[in-house]
């Protein structure tokens, strides 16, 4: 109990100004617009693929929709957080609506590239530690195994392999969806339980060479 209290106050230290300055509603708008501009690119892998699956390509974008139907709050509580003078976002997502309804996901990235300088999520720092991984793999196996490690195939919103995904994107794209939370459906959809103390071990944790050896 005292390493993980030792731990955690250690991991929180390392944390830089710049991310513990950024305010909760700036960070999640961030998170939001990063999570989604990933979900494209999830979507165009998928369209890509000889055995591409009709009900994965309708969960991805049915995310992206959701995603966009909730923007335009998100972004107008950052300003007013960060006291920036109110700005209407209406015509962007508009925008960023009919790319959806088109198809144009191309488009609709660089859109919400050009959002995402506005809004930016900072990543913070993952010191080297074999105390911060233990605990972190503690986390993982009472939070995030039991769903993630044995991933269902073909569902609409699939709960990846979290080592594999770690790996496979960005480390801002997977700090993201940490943050966001459990992206599941109308049951397993929750808000996140994790502290950001636990988020920064837990990616340390799956793109650690460790993480790799423990699952093969």
């Amino acid at each position: 109990m005292r390493l993980g209290l030792v731990v955690l106050i250690w991991l929180v230290s390392t944390i830089s100004p710049a991310v513990a300055a950024q305010g909760e509603h700036g960070r999640r708008a961030g998170a939001e617009l990063q999570v989604l501009a990933g979900d494209i690119r999830t979507l165009l892998r998928e369209e890509a693929r000889a055995d591409k699956n009709a009900v994965v390509l309708k969960g991805l974008v049915d995310r992206i929709r959701g995603g966009l139907s909730a923007a335009d709050i998100l972004l107008r509580l950052a300003d007013q957080e960060a006291d920036r003078a109110p700005v209407s976002y209406i015509e962007p997502l508009q925008k960023a609506h009919e790319y959806a309804d088109q198809q144009h996901w191309n488009h609709l990235l660089a859109l919400l590239a050009s959002l995402s300088k506005q809004f930016p999520l900072r990543q913070p720092f993952f010191p080297d530690s074999a105390e911060l991984r233990e605990s972190a793999h503690k986390l993982h196996i009472s939070y995030c195994a039991g769903c993630h490690d044995t991933p269902a195939q073909g569902v609409e919103r699939p709960a990846y392999n979290l080592h594999q995904q770690a790996s496979s994107i960005t480390v801002i794209e997977f700090y993201a969806r940490m943050l966001v939370g459990v992206r599941g459906d109308r049951v397993t959809g929750i808000d996140n339980p994790l502290s950001d103390a636990d988020i920064a071990g837990l990616i340390y944790f799956y793109r650690s060479e460790e993480a790799a050896i423990d699952k093969n």
